[in-house]
């Protein structure tokens, strides 16, 4: 990266273009990243259910001897896979079922009354009309969230809800709340959501398991230690089913560990776009550029969200980074690179 002196942080003077060039650009890499991340997702889980086969035979007919074991492996392995991809698909179609209504329950959000929070809601008609809606989505809120954040969520256009933290509704100015209207619009627009609904509906209760286990696993370290020692002294014994047990329960950590990495690069790629694209409805790149500033000065963190779900929403939900290594800063330069020689003018206070 080039940044010359005199220039915001972040800006690199090698890839400045002009707008339309970079949303071109932004769209064929987060349609290459979305398909190489469901494609590896796949290929995961394909290999954990042909590891979790390859146990199985262990313990199933390690008294089988070896020319029994070598012929009955191919068909646990197979019968993993397969059984993998059943449980894979009934998971699937549970979870995209109607997610537009079960996703924001997560985050604690409910549909909003009539009469309540017009500014908001005028701000949200603002962008859906210059979106191309005739009508905007329904606002949800997360009433118990004073953090700044909203979120976009749906299958397809005419059935999504769009939800706002109270504190992006008593926090932010309008202009602001347009700016992040126009980022969620444009994912609407072109299909983002459902792509991240469709990742999130089905992978977040994983990355939610995920997550409890790590936290119980912080709050009893030394039974962690006894299981491993257990483990160990139960191999000495003949039996490698709690080993194979914990062997797995390693592996589908580092698979989930990959696949969140892969997740949260793809929230950014994603969110770079929809920031280029809101720049277009809303006609005034400052407007963009200010409220995106302003969200991202705030904490954005949603306790319901956090890192399973923050695919979904204007700005990352989940635990937040130091101001110098947060990705989402990111966001700011690419944005000024668009923006001509207004973007690479100094940043004033």
């Amino acid at each position: 990266m080039i940044e010359a002196a005199g220039t915001p942080s972040g800006v690199r003077r090698d890839r400045v273009e002009p707008l339309w060039d970079r949303i071109d650009a932004n769209r064929f890499k987060t349609g290459a990243f979305l398909v190489a991340f469901v494609l590896c997702a796949g290929v995961a889980a394909a290999l954990f259910t042909g590891l979790a086969g390859v146990f199985a035979a262990v313990v199933l007919l390690r008294g089988g001897g070896t020319i029994t074991f070598l012929s009955a492996l191919p068909w646990v392995m197979v019968g993993a896979v397969v059984l993998g991809a059943v449980l894979a698909i009934a998971h699937t179609i549970r979870m995209l079922a109607h997610p537009e209504r079960r996703l924001p329950g997560k985050f604690g959000a409910v549909p909003t009354q009539t009469g309540t929070f017009a500014e908001t809601k005028s701000a949200l008609y603002d962008m859906a009309v210059a979106a191309g809606y005739a009508y905007p989505p329904q606002l949800w809120m997360i009433d118990d969230c004073d953090r700044i954040n909203a979120f976009a969520v749906g299958l397809k256009e005419t059935g999504a809800v769009v939800g706002v933290t109270r504190g992006f509704a008593e926090r932010l100015s309008p202009d602001d709340q347009r700016a992040a209207f126009a980022n969620l619009m444009a994912r609407l627009r072109s299909g983002d959501t459902l792509w991240a609904t469709v990742i999130s509906a089905v992978m977040g209760p994983i990355w939610a398991t995920r997550t409890a286990q790590f936290r119980a696993q912080e709050k009893s370290d030394e039974v962690g230690e006894g299981v491993g020692l257990a483990a160990l002294s139960q191999s000495r014994d003949g039996s490698g089913s709690i080993v194979a047990m914990f062997v797995l329960g390693v592996f589908a950590v580092v698979l989930t560990e990959l696949m969140m990495a892969g997740h949260e690069r793809a929230a950014m790629v994603a969110a770079e776009k929809a920031d280029a694209e809101g720049m277009l409805l809303l006609k005034d790149p400052h407007a963009m550029l200010d409220g995106l500033q302003h969200t991202l000065d705030a904490n954005n963190t949603v306790p319901g969200a956090g890192e399973e779900y923050s695919m979904l929403f204007f700005c990352w939900a989940g635990f937040g980074y130091a101001p110098e290594d947060d990705p989402e800063m990111e966001r700011l330069g690419r944005l000024r690179e668009v923006l001509g020689a207004e973007g690479l003018a100094p940043a004033t206070a």
